[in-house]
Order: structure tokens, then C-alpha cells, then sequence
């Protein structure tokens, strides 16, 4: 009796498409399929498939968080929501750092002493771009970070041109200052100012970026600064209602402003949009009721918070006093993250990533 044949070879295309459908939220798959054999390493290592497994996928993974309650050494603490950690620690200088906001594959650092420096950094790739000639020794502000190359799908943005966008208040009656640092240029260009309450400061919380305006909250009354980056214009929204654990700015679905409120254990959605005379408006269009979203089995909490929003994976942070949660808003699922800790808002991490 002959012995049995070995199972035909798959031809090449065949093992891309198979290999374009392993899910990018977890980047071990992608190391473990490259031990299958030198074809499928081959294969995975090629930078034409990896131009094609981004464009197969679209949205970014989230990979997980950067936590402003703390630091391992001088840079933020990060905090996977994969298996491992998918990058290597950076070495930055002896100061400690905090990251304030990332969005396309950046993370904005800020130095919070000995000045405070901005730095822009790309964990994927290494690369780090300081950003001189500011002045951010204001009382309070925030920045935001995002690719600025046009007509980009923002699934492989590391290298290309960026901008940040930087808002502060000097003082309780001073009004507030926006400018925006171009890396096409080098350099900040000239700020400009809004009048806003006494002793309404900057939200540390992240912006949220929505078309062609970046949106900011304020503390004392929950406003919201919309800054226009084509207009290069600042003006004041008021918001929908105010909840007893403060609201958090998300974009919605349809890539408008939202909204997220807490009010008792109730979690409340609004949209910003405009009725059929183009006036712009709050609409409620979704409530989640938290007791029963949480998987907090027989510990009730008392308090949650929503502390981060993961634009492109629709992932909400909720902290509480038995731990930090993600909730995916898409398909209603929610899991515990972290235990408890300090609350302060997160800085969610989305990028590809091929070990």
C-alpha cells in the first residue's frame, strides 16, 4: 500500500486572502502566523501585503491606553488591551512625561517640568519631533494632534506631515488662546483668542476632532470651544443639559459632534445637528443603562465616569470604583480593563501594528 499524498501546497494568492482576514486588534496572530513557514513569513514581512492588510481593514486597532494618573520611569504608563505591550519603551530624558492626546498613529507628549515642552511621537516607528517656539506656561490648556496630509485614509500615516493644535488660558480673566504648529513649516502660527467666563478653564480631557474643527470642553460651565482649522476661527457652544458626573465629547457615527452624559446610572448619547432651516441643535439618540452594562457582578458602584473615547473602534473608558471598563457602543459589549485607580482622563492608542 503506497503511503498517503501530502495535501496540495496553497498557491500564494490563496494564502493572502487568508492571511488579510487575521484580525489586526491582536498583533500576536500576525507573529505566530509567520512561524508557519517561510512562505507565510515571507508573505507577512512584505510591505506591498502590509499596504494591502491596512487598505483590507480600514479602521485602526485599538491597542490600548496611555494613563495621565502616572509613569513608568519618564514616559507615560501605557496599558495594552491586547495580549502584550506592542511597542518597545522609548528613552526619554530623566523629566517625567504625559501624553495629552493621539490620534493617527501620534502620541503629543508634554513635559511637566523643567518647562513645558511639546513633543510629538510615533511608538510604531520611533520617531519623535520636538515643537519649539511656544509659549505653554499658561494655567491651564490642551492640544490636539492629527495627520494633516490631504486626502489621506489615516490607516498609515507615520512620516507624513501633522499638526497640533494648541489651546490655553493664562489667567482666570484673560481670555483663551488657540495656535497651530505645522511640521511642513517647523514652527506655530499666530494665535488667536476668545472671551470665556471667569474661572472656566481647559478641560484635560481630549479633544475630539469632527471634519474640519477640533472641539474642547470647558470646566466650570461644560461649554465646548469649537476651533475651525480652515477658517482658523474660535467661537462658544452651549451644551445639552448638564449630568451629575460631567459630560465627555465623542463623535458619532456619522462623523458629528456627540456628546456623553452620566446622570445617576444612566449613560446618555446627544448629537449636534442641524433641523431643516440648517440651525443646529442637540439630539438625544441613545441611553445605556450602566447596572446592567457593567460586569461588576455583586460590587454596585457608586460613581462612573466616562474617561476616554477610542474615535475609530466606537470604544468608550468608563472608570468606576471597582475598576476601569471599555465599552464598544457597536455591539453593546462591555469588559474590565483595570483595576481602580486615580481618575484622570486616558489617552486611547489606535494603529496598526505587524511585530
Amino acid at each position: 500500500m503506497s503511503p498517503p499524498r501530502p495535501p496540495p501546497e496553497l498557491i500564494d494568492d490563496v494564502v493572502t486572502e487568508i492571511l488579510l482576514r487575521l484580525p489586526p486588534g491582536e498583533p500576536r496572530h500576525l507573529f505566530r502566523a509567520s512561524l508557519v513557514c517561510k512562505l507565510w513569513r515571507r508573505l507577512l514581512t512584505d510591505a506591498a501585503f502590509l499596504r494591502q492588510y491596512r487598505r483590507f481593514h480600514r479602521t485602526p486597532p485599538l491597542l490600548g491606553f496611555f494613563s495621565r494618573s502616572g509613569c513608568d520611569g519618564a514616559i507615560p504608563r501605557f496599558v495594552p488591551t491586547t495580549a502584550a505591550s506592542p511597542f518597545p519603551r522609548p528613552v526619554f530624558d530623566c523629566h517625567p512625561w504625559s501624553a495629552i492626546d493621539c490620534r493617527h498613529g501620534r502620541v503629543l507628549l508634554q513635559k511637566m517640568q523643567g518647562g513645558r515642552n511639546l513633543t510629538v511621537w510615533d511608538p510604531i516607528t520611533g520617531g519623535r519631533t520636538e515643537l519649539g517656539g511656544g509659549d505653554f506656561m499658561y494655567r491651564s490648556l490642551s492640544a490636539a494632534v492629527l495627520c494633516a496630509a490631504a486626502g489621506c485614509h489615516h490607516d498609515d500615516c507615520h512620516g507624513g506631515p501633522f499638526l497640533v493644535v494648541w489651546i490655553g488660558r493664562d489667567s482666570a480673566e484673560g481670555p483663551v488662546h488657540v495656535s497651530v504648529y505645522s511640521s511642513r513649516v517647523g514652527s506655530w502660527g499666530a494665535s488667536i483668542s476668545a472671551n470665556v467666563a471667569v474661572d472656566d478653564f481647559i478641560n484635560p480631557s481630549r479633544g475630539v476632532l469632527v471634519g474640519d474643527a477640533i472641539f474642547f470642553m470647558l470646566t466650570m460651565s461644560a461649554r465646548i470651544l469649537k476651533y475651525d482649522l480652515v477658517k482658523h476661527h474660535l467661537s462658544v457652544i452651549d451644551p445639552p443639559a448638564m449630568y451629575d458626573k460631567g459630560i465627555y465629547l465623542v463623535p458619532t457615527e456619522d462623523n458629528l459632534l456627540g456628546i456623553a452624559g452620566i446622570s445617576g446610572s444612566s449613560l446618555y448619547l446627544w448629537s449636534r445637528k442641524a433641523n431643516a432651516e440648517g440651525v443646529e441643535g442637540w439630539v438625544q439618540c441613545r441611553v445605556l443603562e450602566l447596572r446592567t452594562l457593567l460586569p461588576v457582578g455583586n460590587n454596585p458602584f457608586t460613581k462612573a465616569v466616562v474617561i476616554g473615547f477610542a474615535e475609530s473602534t466606537r470604544v468608550m473608558f468608563m472608570f468606576t470604583d471597582v475598576g476601569i471598563f471599555i465599552i464598544e457602543l457597536n455591539s453593546g459589549l462591555a469588559k474590565k480593563i483595570s483595576e481602580p485607580e486615580i481618575y484622570y482622563p486616558i489617552v486611547p492608542f489606535m494603529s496598526f501594528y505587524t511585530p
